[in-house]
């Protein structure tokens, strides 16, 4: 042992390059010109044998106040300066393991000085000081399910938003079918004296009380269907081994959503009662139709006032949140809905009032409620639709679960409204040609004028099924893309190799470079082709502003080069024109690494990186051992790996032998490839595998290697896993997981049924009489039962292609703002969606049959009855 004194008060300073040895060294007849060579013992444990080399300058027991030190001879060899010990002991400046402290108020009679000191050292010292790290663990573990169960929360309150939507517009629907059951009796009522406010009383009161059982039992079974979604993700991540889904609920959940459903309901009621007591009693009493008005409804110009509302409010949240606010995207579109509320009515409504006050009613005039819904909707339509991608403010912009709600309640609402305003002049323009009416007759144009006589009830029912189909076509547009996402996922994992060994650092594979030497005696050896071993070793990575992370340090021998490496996602150039030149100029330059693709990557959810460095091909990057600071290596970032490697491949990869030497890394991983030509032996009768980019009989062969291997090597501690396997199931498990969202959201297309067909049924006895005249002048059985047929599947089958086409256009959307720029083709799963759009039809058509059929058998005296 040596010893090193300094500081201001020091009573001895050693020269650098100097040592002043103890007595016992005198042996040694060390003089003036002599050279000493003293080795650190903590660099040489880590590789380094380098030794300083010291000048004796004397004995320190010959220096005055030193002499004590002979005793300690034996122990302490001699003393040098601080910055050779620095040296010596491997530590950073001003490293010191020992202060000495001297002077008034150190002795035993005065204390004060030691007092002050302890004191000064207790409000600096930290756990860092003794590397003590503190771990909520708990914390964590709940921080990062609850990180983890966000996404399905979002997605159940996107999706479950629609799907509360469309059962808000079967309520509506419901609602407006019985106030024109009672629209006679109100109006009679009204005459007697009955008053607005309580006629709405009359409304909200009746529906007051349904609502609130309604809401219980509704919650009850949507507790049932939890209960089940829940059963789903059990089987899902029972799979993959997974911690079992536990079902759970509280209370207050269950009176939360009761009360809300109650509420809800009450705030329909009351606005659709606002709506309906304002009938004008004479036209109620004869049964005639609402006249049109030569002024503007005062709603309108109340639907304004709440625009420009709306507009300053969503300008103040941008002014105060800015663009990177969690509401700015939502913010701003609603802001040019606004403008689209509030300048539109005025160019289609107000100014043509205006313009035309003291002339008879023309088209503008009296079409102007019809070309202003028609307007906002193709507004609409081209302000979320056409206009997102040429945006420059929206490009800034990161939309949120709260944005995909607003964007695609606003598109399928446009796209109703241009169905029930622009549609009904498209049909009677067909109805007019003469190669319509020659096929269809007159069945065409009397099955489209009851809903073209009620737009409202039809825009409620086709709502109903646009916004459930638009909901499932964009969630199977989601699943498509990422199924074809991630159907690279396997190659960009495995690349040549088939099956991976793994092991620890503590218990390394201990395996030959050739499967000859593992004394495994099974035909299946003989289909290797070649072997890569990967060392790891733990680092500390330092960029040039000094900030560091830690990750693992992997080193691929010969074999793994030479058979191709993993596949790279872009590379230096200079080192290949291919991936494979590339791995193999890894293995020739020590200084030279290559990346996995999450030091390039941001989370998708909040654009935050998904490692705290980032790196780009070029920069240099500081390789510090974990156990040892002074044992560094300086490289150069030459590529970065697959997409899918910061899941399946993480880790800095350079060559092996740099990181066996100088980081004392382990083998604890040996890709494995089988050769092309590959076949099973006969008696092997394994499960056939997907291909993903293999033969069948590769993947075969693969197979059986695993279960020979995984035999062979269990007792020498390695675990072997198809790379293939593995890679299939987390995308299995997502794949999985979408699905179920799909058949959730398949079941808000029943609410859609449920609608048609209690609008059939309330038609089919309101029009008892219509359809006895239409029999009395010649209508047969026949005849009326296609009426019916082609008036529901109008309002189905245009409802559900609202739905899917502007769910495709979203879809559109959603694949260049997050695939595009991960390089995927644009994919749309047309044979699907066709599909669920057949069986919905004939769900409906099913649905409707015994009211259809009761319709067509209504008698013509039927008409006659009523007169």
């Amino acid at each position: 042992m040596v010893l090193a004194f300094g500081g201001e008060n020091a009573p001895l300073s050693v020269n650098d390059g100097e040592v002043l040895t103890s007595a016992r060294l005198s042996l040694l007849n060390l003089n003036n010109t002599s050279v000493f060579s003293l080795t650190g013992i903590l660099p040489y444990a880590y590789g380094n044998d380098s030794s300083v080399m010291l000048a004796p300058a004397g004995t320190y027991s010959a220096v005055p106040g030193f002499d004590q030190l002979a005793e300690l001879d034996s122990v302490v060899l001699g003393l040098v300066s601080l910055s050779d010990a620095e040296t010596l002991a491997l530590a950073e400046e001003d490293d010191r393991s020992l202060l000495m402290f001297t002077g008034a108020g150190f002795g035993a009679n005065n204390t004060s000085s030691m007092v002050l000191l302890e004191s000064w050292f207790d409000e600096r010292s930290s756990r860092d000081d003794i590397n003590l790290r503190v771990r909520a663990v708990q914390l964590e573990a709940a921080e990062q399910a609850e990180a983890s169960s966000g996404a399905l929360s979002a997605m159940f309150l996107v999706f479950g938003t629609f799907t509360i939507a469309a059962g808000v517009l079967l309520s509506l629907t419901i609602i407006m079918l019985l106030a024109d059951v009672r629209r006679t009796e109100l109006a009679t009522v009204r005459a007697l004296g009955l008053r607005r406010s309580d006629t709405r009383s009359l409304f909200v009161y009746e529906g007051a009380v349904l609502a609130f059982v309604s809401s219980g039992l509704g919650t009850l079974l949507g507790l049932a269907l939890a209960w089940v979604i829940s059963v789903g993700f059990s089987v899902i991540f029972a799979t993959v081994d997974a911690q079992t889904f536990s079902f759970s609920w509280t209370l207050d959940s269950l009176l939360s959503g009761w009360i809300w459903g109650t509420l809800i309901a009450l705030v329909l009621l009351w606005s659709s009662a606002l709506y309906n007591a304002q009938l004008n009693i004479v036209q109620a009493l004869r049964g005639a139709r609402a006249t049109v008005r030569k002024d503007v409804p005062w709603g309108v110009f109340l639907l304004q006032v709440l625009a420009f509302g709306l507009m300053g409010l969503c300008l103040l949240s941008l002014l105060l949140s800015g663009y990177e606010g969690t509401m700015a995207y939502a913010a701003y579109v609603l802001m040019g809905v606004g403008g689209i509320m509030l300048l539109t009515p005025f160019l289609t409504w107000e100014l043509p009032v205006l313009l035309n006050r003291n002339k008879p009613m023309n088209r503008f005039t009296r079409h102007a409620a019809r070309n202003t819904l028609g307007c906002i909707g193709v507004l609409f339509l081209m302000w979320t639709l056409v206009l997102a991608p040429f945006d420059p403010l929206r490009q800034r912009m990161e939309p949120n679960e709260l944005a995909f709600i607003v964007l695609g309640l606003l598109q399928v609402f446009a796209g109703v409204l241009v169905l029930t305003s622009l549609a009904p002049l498209v049909v009677g323009w067909l109805a007019k040609r003469r190669w319509v009416t020659k096929r269809t007759g007159p069945v065409g144009s009397v099955a489209l004028s009851h809903p073209l006589a009620h737009p409202v009830r039809t825009a409620v029912v086709m709502g109903m099924f646009s916004i459930t189909m638009f909901s499932v076509v964009v969630l199977s547009g989601y699943t498509e893309q990422f199924d074809t996402y991630s159907s690279t996922f396997v190659e960009e994992a495995e690349g040549d190799f088939e099956l991976l060994l793994t092991s620890t650092r503590s218990r390394p594979i201990d395996l030959g470079a050739s499967p000859e030497d593992w004394g495994i005696d099974h035909p299946a050896i003989g289909n290797i082709d070649a072997v890569g071993g990967v060392y790891r070793a733990p680092v500390h990575m330092e960029n040039d502003a000094g900030e560091r992370m830690r990750y693992p340090l992997r080193g691929v021998d010969e074999g793994f080069v030479q058979h191709g490496g993993l596949p790279l996602h872009v590379w230096d150039l200079s080192l290949g024109n291919t991936s494979d030149e590339a791995w193999r100029s890894l293995g020739t330059f020590d200084s030279v690494v290559f990346l996995d693709a999450s030091f390039g990557l941001e989370n998708t959810a909040d654009g935050t990186t998904l490692v705290p460095l980032q790196f780009s091909i070029g920069d240099s990057i500081l390789l510090i051992d974990m156990l040892n600071p002074k044992n560094t290596r300086s490289v150069q970032v030459g590529g970065f790996l697959e997409q899918s490697s910061y899941i399946f491949s993480p880790g800095v990869w350079m060559k092996g032998e740099t990181v066996s030497s100088q980081f004392s890394g382990e083998i604890t991983r040996m890709y494995v490839s089988v050769d092309p030509d590959a076949e099973a032996t006969d008696g092997y009768e394994g499960e056939s595998k997907p291909e993903q980019g293999k033969s069948a009989s590769v993947r075969k062969a693969a197979a059986e290697l695993e279960e020979v291997l995984d035999a062979e090597l269990a007792s020498s501690n390695v675990n072997v896993l198809s790379v293939a396997d593995e890679v299939m199931i987390i995308q299995s498990l997502v794949l999985a997981i979408l699905s179920l969202f799909e058949g959730y959201l398949a079941l808000g297309l029943m609410v859609g049924v449920a609608g048609i067909g209690v609008v059939t049924v309330r038609n089919v006895s309101e029009r008892r009489r219509t359809i006895g005249m239409l029999r009395a002048i010649g209508f047969r059985k026949k005849l009326v039962s296609r009426l019916f047929l082609i008036e529901i599947s109008w309002v189905a089958v245009l409802g559900m292609l609202n739905g899917l086409f502007i769910g495709f256009g979203f879809h559109f959307v959603l694949y260049k703002a997050i695939w595009e720029g991960e390089g995927a083709a644009f994919e749309f799963p047309w044979g699907s969606t066709a599909g669920l759009f057949l069986f919905a039809w004939l769900v409906v058509l099913l649905t409707t049959f015994l009211p259809v059929r009761k319709a067509s058998n209504i008698p013509p005296s039927a008409a006659l009855r009523n007169l």
